[in-house]
């Protein structure tokens, strides 16, 4: 028999959202100067007041406090969504090969500007008069076009402030590519000082608001019936931690994985079973080995564990071996250690650079660990593709873990990563390696500093000798 569907929203969170400022699970400075701003740009008193940039990673609070400020400080919010049913043509920057039957359509910037003067002139027919006294305008999807062409983003920013006294709040979520980072792109620091925009950063949430968000949930799923028939509060405090700690400072991502394991499935059981992430571990007989120490073992849900730069340098430095079908595996798969630093690869690198030597007890390792950490280098210089990042980053941990076979015991501290200063004697080496024909095409500063200075330093020895002889 088909279960009755439920009329709700199908939106998970959208029942669990803040409803007034007691119940954001963001840290109280950032709620004071987001407040702050919006009072003052309620009052128009400052034209400072009139542009301000929220940044933050992703799942940080950013559009949920936002949202929920205006609200009780009685805004009528507008936000823009990027049409999805407008064909992109050539006035987008798009090479289309039928151009003709496209001329008479609007681009993505017609629209946004539009959007724009519209918002801030009209009042509308679905609000009251007193709520569209204090409008405010939220941006936090760009058009397409616009992330391609930061002029043309600059020139409707300029006609906005020139038409309108409304506020506006562009949300930008931080990225590890520059290639599609918003705030790095469309708000560079000139940008910044001549609209007089004013940034607010939000910060990854603490694990105590996590776990206050959580507490908010559970006391929400009891109080209503109807939250009761699809939803039960987990108990277990241990669970609630792994859901804390896999998520990593994503508030987002902490609330779905509670409400996945809230979630009460056909049969009457949990709606989510626990996923095991380690390789290592795979297989019906390492599983029926284990099952008497599968108690004490501890398996996060979602991501895989929350790994700090000192935890993971110790897992590559003192990797750990486990017998399995006859073979010799690693407890923790290198995959798995590098897929835990994928945001801060060349830092983890620069990491292993300054203490690998001293963990080994073997000169032929380190002559090994040495050749790997060349070829890796060689990959992270590549800057034509920001995947080689990850690549780099496996082969640089697997290149540790396989090449340390009798690692160093003791106390051995962590020494800081490598800073390169670029001196002002740098452009000096490009020319000289133009002048020798070793390259033919511009080099990275950095690049030249920490790599061809030595091949400029090789070839001028021989030189030198030749006029002292």
């Amino acid at each position: 028999m088909q279960r009755k569907r439920n009329e709700r929203s199908t939106d998970l969170l959208e029942h669990f959202q803040p409803v007034q400022e007691a119940d954001l699970a963001i840290h109280a400075k950032k709620i004071e100067e987001l407040k702050q701003w919006l009072t003052a740009a309620k009052r128009q008193q400052h034209p400072a007041n009139q542009i301000l940039l929220i940044t933050g990673p992703s799942g940080s609070g950013k559009s949920v406090c936002l949202k929920t400020l205006a609200k009780a400080l009685g805004y009528s919010i507008h936000e823009w969504t990027t049409p999805v049913d407008v064909d992109l043509f050539y006035d987008d920057k798009f090479d289309f090969d039928d151009q003709e039957e496209r001329k008479g359509r609007r681009p993505q910037k017609a629209l946004f500007d539009e959007f724009l003067y519209k918002t801030s002139r009209y009042c509308s027919l679905f609000s009251d008069a007193a709520g569209e006294s204090s409008k405010l305008l939220l941006v936090k999807d760009f058009p397409n076009s616009m992330l391609r062409s930061a002029e043309e983003f600059h020139d409707s920013l300029e006609r906005y402030l020139d038409n309108s006294t409304d506020p506006i709040v562009f949300i930008a979520t931080d990225t590890s590519s520059k290639s599609v980072d918003v705030a790095y792109n469309l708000f560079p620091p000139s940008v910044m000082e001549s609209f007089q925009i004013h940034q607010i950063k939000f910060n990854a949430v603490s694990v105590t608001l996590l776990r206050k968000a959580i507490k908010r949930i559970c006391g929400i799923i009891k109080a209503d019936k109807e939250f009761s028939k699809q939803y039960q509060t987990v108990s277990s405090k241990l669970m609630e931690e792994d859901i804390v700690v896999s998520s990593q400072g994503d508030l987002r991502n902490c609330c779905l994985n509670y409400l996945f394991t809230c979630m009460k499935s056909e049969d009457g059981g949990r709606g989510l079973k626990r996923l095991r992430l380690d390789s290592s571990k795979s297989g019906s007989k390492a599983a029926k080995s284990s099952t008497g120490t599968s108690k004490k073992q501890h398996h996060p849900l979602g991501l895989n564990e929350n790994l700090t730069i000192m935890h993971g340098l110790g897992r590559i430095f003192h990797p750990k071996f486990c017998q399995q079908d006859g073979e010799t595996r690693f407890v923790h798969s290198p995959e798995s250690i590098a897929e835990c630093f994928l945001t801060q690869p060349s830092s983890l690198i620069s990491l292993l650079h300054s203490n690998y030597v001293t963990r080994f007890t073997d000169i032929l390792n380190v002559a090994s660990a040495a050749d790997s950490l060349t070829v890796v280098d060689g990959i992270m210089n590549e800057y034509r593709s920001d995947q080689l990042a990850t690549y780099g980053l496996t082969v640089a941990v697997r290149s540790m873990m396989v090449n340390n076979e009798h690692p160093a015991h003791g106390f051995q501290p962590i020494r800081k990563k490598i800073k390169v200063q670029l001196h002002e004697s740098t452009t000096s080496y490009s020319e000289e390696l133009k002048k020798a024909g070793l390259i033919l095409r511009p080099i990275p500063a950095q690049l030249l500093a920490t790599e061809y200075k030595g091949y400029v330093s090789i070839i001028r020895k021989p030189m030198i000798n030749k006029v002292q002889n």
